[in-house]
């Protein structure tokens, strides 16, 4: 609703402005009556109000008068001046007002009536444009970071962006022309060292360290910082940033380590000549990060510092867990085994104690993030807590720490399996129980998998691993066994039977029935 304020010092003519309007009409109510400039001004000082009616000629302070002083306090505010044929020579003033009409005494409703609606749809119009402004520059932080991350991945091209010309980088501090390097941000073994937290104070956590890493950035004049997930950030350095990156990056290192129970590690790219070469900067900042597994965490690893035979032990590496984690997905014992000596065939040629421990660290890690994948907790499947894990500290062999992983592995990898069976075991007891509900009805396989929010292949998949038997050849099955308990009844006629058990012809029911049993629904229900 929209708040009128009357003002005239004439209470008869305010009165029937209050009375004889429908202001419910135009979604308005008079929020209050006055009869002098002063309590008007004083009103508005104090009370939200859309639209000024007031007389122009009131005594000590006028309509005029009044209208300049509340517009100072509300630039929005509508007015509506009323005055006498005697006063028209001040309707130029209204104009230089912007006053939103002039209405002669006497009042006639139906004028005053259609000023309100012109009013109206123009309060309408800027409170339409208001929530427009307003949801875009709620909108623009997220708008900001999309075109900063398809920047980053090649997704966008910085030629063509922003309509083609340069303001939008500009506004993330890139300069075209400078050299410039990113840098990739994550946030270390955050899955299981916030394990001891709850839900809420985790991402309170996660929430603080990504505004204390965004007001390092905005301190240095860093205006291109993107999130990329939960646990990773980008930005790019060029200028002077770029030229002190190691500094930047040690503060920043050590400032959330001294605030946070996580640390973080920053990869950093090489020197690139050309804001176009940004989407290959970040692809060698992310493999720099990648390499925080042979050389450990909460530092900055260059791009320059990497070993050809390290990247390559790293990418190897990264296969060879993903190998393992599906094998253990999927219950494969035999599969689990060979890819767990294959993770520690490569962990044997690194060749430091440090790097082996710290390996070990980031096969847990990385285990308890795939696993939060699947909606499950590795602390909680393994029945133990996050401190429990300075036991990879105390083995003195690599063979102590492969046994104790395989042990682990095989546990987790047989609750998962057992998990996913209960699960089947329910869908496919509900899906049968559906199948003996409807058996007079056409099933098929598309329409189950609808109702149940599965894949007709993925449902026929289950149901074949879960009773033995395609889907269409039990419906035929329970089709079949329950023609047998009705043909026992001999005030069913065969055709009914054919008719409960959800065929409409009987030839094709007679012959699947021979085709079953070797012989007709007749013969059968003469052995009866």
């Amino acid at each position: 609703m929209y708040n009128v304020l009357l003002a005239d010092d004439e209470v008869l003519d305010l009165r029937g402005l209050e009375r004889f309007i429908p202001w419910n009409e135009f979604g308005m109510r008079v929020a209050a009556v006055v009869s002098s400039g002063f309590a008007a001004l004083d009103y508005i000082r104090h009370h939200p109000v859309d639209i000024l009616i007031t007389d122009i000629r009131m005594p000590i302070m006028s309509g005029l008068e009044l209208s300049r002083e509340a517009l100072q306090l509300l630039p929005q505010l509508k007015i509506i001046f009323v005055s006498g044929y005697e006063d028209f020579h001040y309707a130029k003033q209204a104009v230089e007002l912007n006053a939103q009409s002039y209405v002669l005494k006497p009042v006639e409703d139906e004028e005053m009536i259609e000023v309100l609606r012109k009013t109206k749809r123009q309060l309408d119009h800027e409170a339409q444009q208001s929530r427009l402004e307003s949801d875009y520059y709620k909108t623009l932080p997220v708008l900001k970071n999309d075109m900063l991350t398809g920047l980053l991945d090649g997704r966008q091209d910085p030629e063509n962006m922003m309509g083609g010309d340069e303001t939008f980088l500009e506004q993330c501090g890139i300069q075209p022309s400078a050299p410039h390097r990113v840098a990739v941000i994550e946030i270390d073994d955050v899955a299981w060292k916030l394990n001891a937290y709850g839900e809420t104070e985790a991402k309170q956590i996660l929430d603080n360290l990504y505004q204390t890493i965004a007001d390092y950035c905005a301190s240095r004049r860093i205006r291109s910082l993107c999130k990329l997930s939960s646990r990773q950030f980008a930005f790019v350095l060029q200028g002077e940033q770029q030229e002190e990156h190691g500094e930047l990056a040690g503060c920043l290192i050590k400032a959330i380590e001294a605030r946070y129970p996580v640390t973080i590690t920053i990869g950093l790219s090489d020197t690139a000549v050309s804001h176009s070469l940004i989407p290959a900067s970040f692809g060698q900042a992310r493999q720099a990060l990648d390499y925080k597994i042979l050389a450990g965490k909460s530092r900055l690893i260059r791009f320059s510092d990497l070993e050809p035979y390290g990247v390559e032990e790293v990418h190897n590496f990264e296969m060879r867990l993903d190998a393992l984690f599906a094998e253990m997905s999927n219950y494969r014992l035999v599969g689990i085994d060979d890819e767990l000596e294959n993770v520690f065939t490569l962990i044997r040629r690194m060749r430091s104690k440090s790097t082996v421990y710290n390996v070990a660290i980031q096969i847990i890690s990385r285990l308890d993030a795939y696993l939060t994948g699947l909606n499950e907790n590795l602390f909680q499947m393994l029945d133990m807590r996050m401190e429990n894990l300075d036991i990879l500290f105390k083995f003195e062999t690599m063979d102590d720490i492969k046994s104790w992983l395989r042990r682990r592995v095989f546990e987790i990898s047989e609750t998962l399996h057992l998990k996913k069976q209960n699960k089947n075991n329910k869908l496919l007891e509900a899906v049968c129980s559906y199948v003996e509900e409807h058996l007079d009805q056409n099933i098929a396989l598309r329409d189950v998998s609808n109702l149940f929010s599965f894949s007709p292949n993925h449902l026929g998949l289950l149901f074949k691993q879960g009773t033995g038997i395609n889907f269409s050849d039990y419906v035929v099955e329970r089709r079949m066994e329950k023609a047998c308990r009705l043909l026992q009844n001999p005030q069913f006629k065969i055709f009914e039977v054919a008719g409960q058990v959800g065929y409409k012809n009987l030839t094709y029911f007679s012959r699947q029935f021979k085709d079953k049993y070797g012989m007709t629904p007749g013969d059968y229900r003469r052995q009866c």
